[in-house]
C-alpha cells in the first residue's frame, strides 16, 4: 500500500508540475508516453488523471488527447495569529508510511522556489485523531535543514516543534490552498471512506523566521469527519481623521 502511495503521489507531483508549466489549453504528454516516463502502470497513471480531469486541473478530449484544464477560483482568506496548520480536537497521532530523499523536481521545487534538483526529505504519512483515520499527508521539506531527522519521531510529535527544537526552524508564516476532490482508490483504503467519497485537499507552502520557504506539504482531509472554521473580522477600519487646516 505505501509503495502503492509513492507512485501515485510521485505521478501526481509530475504531472501539476506540467500543468503549471503550461498555459491553459495546452496539451500534455500521452498517458502511455507518461506511463513508460515514469515507470508506473497505466491504471495508476490513470486514477491519478481521472483525480485532475475531476478537480479540473486536466481536461481529457477523446481521440485528441489530454490538455491543461482552466485554473479553479481561488478565494483568500485571512489568518490571524496561531498556527498554520489546521487543527481539530482529540488526540492526533500519525504513522509513517514512507520516507525518502528525492530531488525536489518541477512542483515542489517551484513550490519551494530551489532549483528542481533540490534535496528534499519527502515523508508520507497517515494521521489519526482518537485512532480514527482523518488524514494522508506528505511532506517535503529542505534536506539541508533536517540532517538525520528521525521520522519516527513525528508520529508521536508535532513535526512544527521538532523542527524548531532540534534544528532552530521556526515557521512563521504560510500560504494555504484548500480544495474539494474525491478519493482516489489508495485515499479510500487509507482514509476508510468509500471510493470517489468527498475530501478536502490541503496544500501549504511555509516560511521560516528568514523567509525562507522551506516545506510544501499536501494533506487529503475525509470530508464527512473534518472542517475547517475560519474567525472573520467584518469590521470597517477606523477612519482616518481628516487634516487640520
Amino acid at each position: 500500500m505505501a509503495g502503492s502511495l509513492r507512485k501515485r503521489d510521485r505521478a501526481r507531483e509530475h504531472l501539476l508540475g506540467l500543468v503549471e508549466s503550461r498555459a491553459v489549453g495546452q496539451p500534455i504528454p500521452s498517458e502511455r508516453q507518461l506511463s513508460a516516463e515514469l515507470e508506473i502502470s497505466r491504471p495508476t497513471l490513470r486514477a491519478v488523471v481521472d483525480d485532475l480531469v475531476r478537480d479540473g486541473r486536466l481536461v481529457r478530449e477523446h481521440g485528441r488527447g489530454m490538455f491543461v484544464g482552466s485554473p479553479k477560483v481561488a478565494q483568500q482568506i485571512s489568518g490571524t495569529h496561531g498556527a498554520t496548520y489546521p487543527t481539530a480536537p482529540g488526540t492526533w497521532t500519525s504513522r509513517v508510511l514512507s520516507h525518502a530523499t528525492i530531488q525536489a523536481g518541477t512542483l515542489v521545487g517551484s513550490r519551494l522556489r530551489v532549483p528542481p534538483n533540490t534535496a528534499v526529505l519527502r515523508i508520507a504519512r497517515q494521521r489519526f485523531v482518537n485512532d480514527d483515520p482523518i488524514c494522508l499527508e506528505t511532506i517535503h521539506v529542505l534536506q539541508e535543514i533536517v540532517a538525520d531527522f528521525d521520522v519516527r519521531a513525528i508520529e508521536q510529535n508535532s513535526f512544527y516543534a521538532l523542527l524548531e527544537e532540534r534544528y532552530g526552524v521556526i515557521p512563521t508564516d504560510a500560504e494555504q490552498t484548500h480544495a474539494a476532490a474525491a478519493a482516489d482508490a489508495t485515499e479510500s483504503a487509507l482514509l476508510g471512506v468509500g471510493l470517489e467519497a468527498p475530501i478536502l485537499v490541503v496544500e501549504r507552502t511555509t516560511r521560516d523566521q528568514n523567509g525562507r520557504r522551506f516545506e510544501f506539504t499536501r494533506a487529503a482531509y475525509r470530508g464527512d469527519r473534518y472542517q475547517i472554521t475560519t474567525h472573520l473580522n467584518l469590521s470597517k477600519p477606523p477612519a482616518a481623521p481628516a487634516n487640520a487646516e
